[in-house]
């Protein structure tokens, strides 16, 4: 391929037009720059996408030249010439082209493109990014927030830090898009290595215990979706393998539920993809009780579709690549047939969970003195002494010894005391409510439960579907203290040695600021 330079400037004769190459004072060293012009054999112009490539803007000849010889080795090495392709335009086109992104995958990429990335980086030139232009805007996102990005001129709106678990996020999708620059040859390397991000804490997951998920079983044993509930809690499924568990991987014979796609739901917008991870198709081993649940749910299914007829159908959803797929022997669905949406089963877990352990919540607040309580349905009889929660925290106790009932589900309870301080509509009377969780925290408390009995976790990331036993120990790794603890204890037995003890007696933790003898 011929290169072709040539020196220009921006200076006009006396008609007004640019004199170009034509300008006398061209022959001057710091006057005009030079560019370079390569004409693209026809045989690599599919490949390159354009019949001749220019660049200009260079001090010197030489560099000019310098910069096409480089670029000629790109083009027979195969790699398109980006030209002024920025950064922005490059995200857009990467984006538009991950066809097999998962939605919430896709939809955290477009915000993070479209919130931060587009208006911090968009503008510049995508091969003269340097990691100086992403630490500075790492620096600003962490100094001044969305406030960069979304207040508009003349806006008064005060500068709001982003969490360092949002700028993480932000940096992962800069780092992935332009790993695949690299590798797509646009760019020679990652500009993006090397970039310190703020420091952020690892959020310890602190699920129900044993006993607290036990009793929000109970609570939706008379339910609907009692077993898919149970599948969760005890089995780990993610809920959007919950929706889609189908009867053809139900083995009552060997007890087995086999996991092959689950319905997923993002901005409203749902599909039917295979699990999350190649780990996450399993097959899970299930426990006698819930067997017997899937089974019992299942005679009921078949009396709903019975009485359903014809009309009964599971319906159709997208798979990951667009394409419609006819659903097919769901075993938890609407009463018509039709698909559960993953949100209405995260929806109906917390009504479930609201109701453990709760009497009633006031309608209306209640001052200082008062000797009556008005609330809404009762879900236990209010006789007697209940603790009083706001926001699922305790307050205080009240004792009522009577019941007025209302109209409607409505009722006023008596109390046997003036009421001691004042409470607001949405109170609540009870006794050991749960804590609010997501219906992922069921997930998280199997998890929590199979490592407190001294399940191996290579068996617990087998059964929960991650991808590696790495992923569950640096997702609960908090949750293996007491194993971690019993096992040196064990090691320490196991060790002979003479009896020792040390001439103050046992010591524990405290005796680190205990002071020296004879003080």
């Amino acid at each position: 391929m011929q290169i072709q330079t040539a020196k220009r400037c921006g200076c006009r004769g006396p008609d007004g037009k640019q004199l170009g190459k034509r300008c006398p004072k061209l022959k001057g060293r710091n006057h005009g720059k030079w560019s370079y012009r390569i004409k693209v054999p026809t045989d690599l112009r599919a490949l390159v996408g354009q019949q001749e490539i220019r660049e200009s803007g260079y001090d010197s000849e030489e560099e000019a030249r310098e910069d096409a010889e480089k670029g000629v080795v790109r083009i027979r090495a195969g790699r398109k010439n980006v030209g002024q392709l920025t950064v922005g335009e490059y995200l857009d086109t990467w984006l538009a082209g991950k066809r097999r992104l998962r939605p919430t995958t896709r939809n955290g990429y477009e915000s993070n493109i479209r919130l931060y990335l587009r208006p911090m980086l968009g503008n510049l030139p995508l091969k003269g990014l340097e990691k100086s232009q992403i630490d500075t805007m790492i620096n600003r996102l962490e100094a001044e927030g969305s406030a960069l990005v979304t207040a508009g001129k003349g806006s008064t709106r005060k500068p709001r830090p982003l969490a360092p678990k949002t700028i993480h996020e932000i940096f992962a999708t800069l780092r992935v898009a332009l790993n695949d620059a690299v590798t797509q040859r646009k760019i020679d390397w990652n500009p993006a290595l090397g970039v310190e991000l703020p420091e952020q804490d690892a959020v310890e997951v602190e699920p129900w215990e044993a006993e607290e998920v036990g009793r929000f079983l109970d609570e939706a044993s008379g339910d609907r979706l009692s077993a898919m509930y149970e599948l969760i809690a005890l089995h780990g499924l993610r809920r959007g393998e919950a929706c889609g568990a189908t009867r053809q991987g139900l083995d009552g014979q060997r007890s087995v539920l086999t996991i092959t796609q689950q319905i997923t739901e993002s901005h409203g917008q749902m599909g039917v993809w295979s699990p999350k991870t190649k780990s996450g198709r399993r097959k899970i081993d299930l426990d006698p009780m819930t067997l017997d649940s899937l089974l019992a749910h299942v005679l009921e299914q078949d009396a709903e579709k019975e009485a359903v007829g014809p009309a009964w159908d599971n319906g159709t959803l997208p798979n990951q690549r667009g394409e419609p797929v006819h659903l097919t022997g769901l075993i938890f669905t609407q009463l018509d047939g039709r698909h559960l949406s993953p949100a209405y089963v995260s929806a109906h877990m917390q009504v479930i969970a609201k109701r453990v352990g709760l009497c009633s919540h006031l309608v209306r607040p209640a001052s200082r003195g008062t000797t009556a309580l008005t609330v809404g349905k009762r879900y236990r009889a209010p006789e007697g002494t209940w603790t009083l929660y706001r926001d699922r925290e305790p307050i205080g106790a009240v004792t009522v010894i009577g019941c007025t009932r209302r109209r409607g589900a409505g009722a006023v309870l008596h109390l046997a005391e003036p009421l001691p301080f004042d409470l607001e509509s949405g109170d609540e009377l009870g006794e050991n409510l749960l804590s609010r969780q997501r219906l992922h925290g069921l997930r998280h408390s199997n998890a929590s439960i199979q490592l407190a009995e001294g399940i191996d976790i290579t068996l617990v990331s087998k059964r929960l579907g991650h991808s590696s036993p790495a992923i569950t120990g640096r997702l609960y790794a908090h949750l293996l203290r007491p194993t971690g603890q019993a096992a040196a204890e064990k090691i320490v037995n196991a060790v002979p040695r003479r009896t020792m003890r040390h001439p103050w007696g046992h010591m524990g933790a405290t005796t680190i600021n205990s002071p020296e003898p004879g003080r």
